[in-house]
């Protein structure tokens, strides 16, 4: 792929993503979180004896969680998204289950929000190797208590002629696959351009190598919605070197 083709695949999805910023199932839809503990159940729906009244939703559904994901109406399922109507429910599990109720007439899908990034920089997608150092802990988070997660290894390179290293982790929690790999990092733009918390970005496997794209590097949910748990990034991955690629702090009607 030349540069040119990839700049314009990356300017491309971050199109699509203001796009579809005030679609009605966007993170900006989210009005409520209700935690479900394991072994519990809870009833969404319009009618009489339910847990959660939504009016406007077609039927009541059912929720129970389970340590390894969700009943929906007495029948198995995974962390997923469940049309009802005017609403969706967002089964979030991260072993602190919970549902997020979406509402496509949240007065947030009107305000004047937008996301933003920086330039896209080829240099900043970075290929390197995977050095194993497997060991499990926990990884602080923003509306549960730790969450276990499984530091796989370590990624180095460098920024700028400085040499860096990232722990790349994988979550223990239903929903993730078990070679999927997160980097959720802080660097020198964090609070002062980036959102404030920090950054994620997906590990990409390419044969013996792995790429660390940090033009693809993106918010968590929490940077829109308080109604979501995002991981906080292990006090490994936090860089002094400014990484300036990928998203910034989304920008509100008279921010700066």
């Amino acid at each position: 792929m030349s540069e040119a083709d990839y700049i314009r695949g990356i300017e491309d999805r971050r199109a699509k993503a203001l796009a579809s910023i005030h679609d009605p199932t966007s993170v900006l839809a989210a009005v409520a979180r209700h935690e479900i503990p394991i072994g519990s159940r809870m009833r969404f729906g319009p009618g009489g004896g339910v847990d959660v009244r939504l009016a406007e939703m077609p039927r009541d559904i059912e929720v129970r969680a389970l340590a390894d994901g969700f009943e929906v109406d007495g029948v198995a399922s995974p962390p997923r998204s469940i049309a009802a109507g005017r609403y969706t429910l967002r089964l979030s599990h991260q072993n602190y289950p919970a549902v997020v109720v979406l509402d496509a007439q949240s007065p947030r899908l009107g305000e004047d929000v937008t996301q933003r990034w920086y330039p896209v920089d080829p240099a900043l997608r970075i290929r390197s190797k995977l050095a194993p150092d497997s060991a499990r802990g926990s990884i602080a988070s923003t509306a549960s208590a730790d969450r276990p997660m499984e530091r796989v290894g370590w990624i180095a390179f460098d920024i700028a002629g400085v040499p860096v290293r990232l722990a790349a982790t994988r979550l223990l929690e239903p929903g993730y696959a078990d070679d999927h790999l997160d980097v959720f990092f802080r660097d020198g733009t964090t609070g002062q351009g980036s959102y404030e918390v920090g950054r994620y970005v997906t590990v990409e496997r390419d044969g013996d190598a792995v790429i660390v794209d940090f033009n693809l590097a993106y918010n968590p949910s929490c940077a829109l919605s308080p109604f979501y748990n995002c991981p906080i990034p292990p006090a490994e991955n936090r860089l002094v070197v400014p990484i300036r690629a990928g998203e910034m702090t989304p920008l509100h009607a008279g921010s700066h």
